[in-house]
């Protein structure tokens, strides 16, 4: 009995999110990773080129593609469009410069970068991806050159990429503060967004949340497989991630999110 009145309690919910779907305006916020087409990919985090090219041009087809930034305006102000949706990538890799950049640019899509500010010649994520497949941050020079593109907005994405729930609120503090600062010193110019690593419900919490605020941030941006409405907590967006799908297996990942 206790396990089907927890199913109509399930069913109950999801109704009552497709009902507000239908009849609220709702938007997206899609996440990237690395855009290059390698032979192992043990996180899922490449997505081949091509397959970015025709994820975006659908997106470009169908929804209302517009910088993070104004979407955030948008729910500040309780006057979302509906429809609208907008891209991210998160860590900072050096292919976002050399393989997504050129096709943003080509499409004229704009796009949010979350730069981890603290990494040197790899992710420690990589180190069980084979050397030859492994993709690294962008230097210095590189992400200046990539800011200074009028489609791109820099975030950032802390020092070191910890899941910062699970560590004291000093080093939250730090990963947090020092990471917007060190980048702003790099790009010159500050920064608004912020992503935190890993993204799920138990990465961060309400500290995480009023250090973010403290550290002058005016937004962020979760992993949670939701879309974003007016209701939206602005400091915890909602994000769907994007994989390396081909054009027919993207339109049926997409109706997930519909």
């Amino acid at each position: 009995m206790m396990r089907f009145l927890k199913k109509i309690y399930r069913f109950l919910i999801h109704f009552k999110k497709k009902m507000g779907n239908i009849f609220l305006p709702t938007a997206y916020i899609v996440l990237y990773h690395r855009i290059a087409k390698t032979g192992s990919d043990p996180h899922r985090l490449c997505t081949d080129p091509e397959n970015f090219r025709e994820q975006l041009k659908f997106l470009k087809e169908n929804f209302h593609i517009v910088p993070l930034a104004q979407m955030v305006r948008w729910v500040r102000e309780g006057k979302l469009k509906n429809n609208s949706l907008a891209i991210t990538f998160d860590d900072g890799y050096a292919d976002n410069l050399y393989n997504a950049l050129p096709i943003l640019k080509e499409l004229n899509i704009p796009a949010t970068i979350f730069a981890t500010a603290g990494s040197a010649a790899e992710f420690y994520w990589d180190e069980q991806t084979p050397t030859k497949d492994r993709g690294r941050p962008m230097t210095k020079d590189e992400l200046r050159e990539i800011a200074g593109c009028n489609l791109i907005e820099i975030g950032a994405h802390t020092i070191t990429h910890p899941k910062l729930r699970k560590i004291g609120i000093a080093e939250q503090q730090k990963e947090i503060a020092e990471s917007k600062k060190s980048i702003e010193n790099i790009i010159g110019t500050p920064l608004l967004s912020f992503a935190y690593p890993f993204g799920g419900l138990d990465s961060f919490d309400q500290n995480t949340i009023r250090l973010v605020k403290e550290s002058g941030f005016s937004h962020a941006c979760a992993n949670i497989h939701e879309r974003v409405t007016n209701r939206s907590d602005i400091y915890a967006l909602p994000r769907f991630i994007a994989r390396d799908w081909n054009l027919e297996e993207f339109k049926k990942q997409i109706k997930n999110w519909i």
